[in-house]
């Protein structure tokens, strides 16, 4: 089995826990509300894997366009690792919904972020693992941009989360 081949698997199986995970924590299954620190852990998921995603990604951009020997490792790094700030997105996602069902003017920035985030995830699957076929050459569009759109709207729900914006 070569790397590529190893590298979906695993990224899928990475996706297939994720869902499983997020449905177990939005029935309460899995209770990630409790307080570690001033935030609750749930928050904690949130608070390292969008700190993972801002921090890493435009560290890749730039390194990738550059002479660097490690190309490879520097791609599995960013596959391996926004799938697992994925996973714990999804798991922050899928608790808040269910705490917060009474309350949709506070999931909604939540959801759109949610959403664009899939865009991303998908975009970049199909570009990773799809790259010979026509879907990859149309996806790279939506991936590059939609990340634009993702830091955007991040920036908006980290500050209404602490709320330092506030929509009335």
């Amino acid at each position: 089995m070569n790397f590529k081949n190893f590298g979906f698997l695993m990224a899928s199986i990475l996706l297939i826990t994720t869902a499983l995970l997020s449905i177990l924590a939005s029935l309460f299954w899995i209770d990630l509300n409790f307080f570690v620190g001033p935030y609750f852990l749930i928050h904690w998921f949130g608070i390292i894997a969008t700190a993972f995603i801002a921090v890493f990604n435009p560290i890749y951009y730039f390194l990738k366009r550059l002479k660097v020997k490690k190309k490879e490792t520097l791609l599995r790094i960013h596959v391996f690792g926004n799938v697992l700030a994925f996973l714990l997105i999804s798991l922050h996602f899928a608790q808040n919904v269910g705490r917060l069902a009474l309350a949709p003017e506070r999931l909604g920035v939540g959801f759109i972020l949610f959403l664009i985030l899939l865009v991303v995830l998908a975009t970049g699957m199909i570009e990773k693992y799809h790259s010979k076929g026509k879907l990859a050459r149309y996806s790279m569009f939506l991936h590059k941009y939609s990340i634009v759109i993702l830091f955007l709207i991040a920036i908006i729900h980290v500050l209404t989360g602490f709320n330092i914006l506030v929509f009335l």
